[in-house]
């Protein structure tokens, strides 16, 4: 300061300057005056001015090009003198010692706020908060389990205290909780927006016995055995993959328990319906015996198709069970009764085939009946 141009007041405050007494560990206050090399030069109301190293500035990175001269900050007396006429001062002790009052208040409002992850250590990661050393076990970082947590260094999350001891400065954070809240939010708007009979592209999580789980942008939907193909499959695996992408048809969504079923199978390709599309009713068909019941027998008309034989329907004989008078595999002439393409159920009877044979044979028995009449007659005029 030019001294020619010195005011009375300028001359007040220098002298007080001059006189005030700073003892270390005292907090002060701050404004940047000078950035440089080794750190931030500020001015303390102190005769001597301040020195703020950057590993003193704080427990964070520190972006330099983010500060600028006028800024001001408390900060804690390190040493009086570090030798070049200076005063040592920390930056970040400053907010330690000012940041028990505000971290009670976060942890008594139950505040969410933002953390950067800056280390992985025994059983978590810990990431400074007001300048104190915070800690995230591996079980509270995420709602899902996480197997390698350095993938979290340098990232940010948002956390929670869940546990504060001001005497020994613990401070334990959860993202857990949070990140459910999100995961079951991000789950509804995913629910409202399906919309049945649409496809959707989804990823294949996981295979069961019953069928597979997809995950379709934040929610999870289950693919039944018998909407994975249109043929009888033993397992899942036998036409699906963990991990594979596929393109599905959400059948059905219920947004109070969450739950989605979902068909692989292209609903519009359905073979029974392209194999029965010119069958038709009192159509004969040829059909092959597949399998017995109590109540008939089954037979194929098509490679996917299959008719039932009531048991009234098999024989005009009285019988107790189908066997009596077919086999497996036994190839037959059936007669369409009927077909519910709404239930995808075709009736068939080979007994009908049996009637029309025995009328078709009474009918040409009754005409040879006829001829030898006739020929009697003629035998007897002539």
């Amino acid at each position: 300061m030019d001294e020619n141009n010195l005011t009375m007041a300028d001359l007040m405050a220098e002298i007080d300057k001059s006189m005030t007494r700073i003892y270390k560990g005292d907090i002060l206050k701050a404004k940047v005056a000078l950035i440089q090399e080794s750190g931030v030069i500020v001015n303390i109301g102190y005769h001597a001015d301040g020195l703020v190293t950057w590993n003193e500035y704080s427990y964070e990175d520190v972006d330099k090009a983010s500060i600028k001269t006028g800024d001001e900050f408390e900060v804690t007396v390190l040493k009086i003198d570090d030798g070049d006429g200076n005063v040592l001062v920390s930056k970040r002790r400053a907010e330690t010692e000012t940041a028990l009052e505000d971290i009670q208040e976060l942890f008594d409002k139950n505040v969410k706020f933002t953390v950067k992850i800056k280390d992985v250590v025994k059983g978590g990661v810990v990431t400074p908060v007001k300048g104190l050393r915070a800690f995230i076990p591996g079980s509270q970082i995420s709602n899902t389990y996480v197997q390698d947590l350095s993938q979290y260094v340098g990232q940010e999350i948002e956390v929670e205290i869940i546990e504060f001891v001001p005497q020994t400065k613990k401070i334990v954070l959860s993202g857990k909780k949070i990140a459910m809240e999100k995961s079951q939010e991000a789950k509804k708007q995913k629910l409202d927006e399906l919309v049945v009979g649409d496809k959707y592209t989804g990823v294949i999580t996981k295979l069961m016995p019953y069928g597979v789980f997809v995950h379709l942008e934040g929610v999870d939907g289950l693919i039944h055995n018998n909407d994975l193909s249109w043929i009888r499959i033993k397992h899942p695996s036998d036409v699906v993959q963990e991990g594979q992408e596929v393109e599905v048809t959400l059948l059905s969504v219920d947004k109070e328990t969450g739950k989605i079923s979902l068909g692989l199978k292209d609903i519009t390709m359905d073979p029974w319906y392209l194999e029965t599309v010119n069958f038709e009713k009192d159509q004969i068909v040829p059909a092959t015996i597949t399998r017995f019941t109590h109540f008939g027998a089954f037979a194929r008309i098509g490679e996917t198709v299959e008719g039932l034989i009531h048991i009234s329907q098999i024989s005009e004989k009285r019988i107790q069970k189908p066997e009596e008078v077919l086999e497996i595999g036994q190839e037959v002439q059936a007669k369409i009764m009927s077909i519910d393409k709404e239930s995808k159920k075709i009736s068939l009877s080979l007994k009908e085939l049996e009637e029309k044979v025995d009328d078709e044979m009474l009918k040409y028995m009754s005409q040879e009946d006829e001829g030898a009449k006739l020929g009697d007659v003629l035998g007897n005029i002539f």
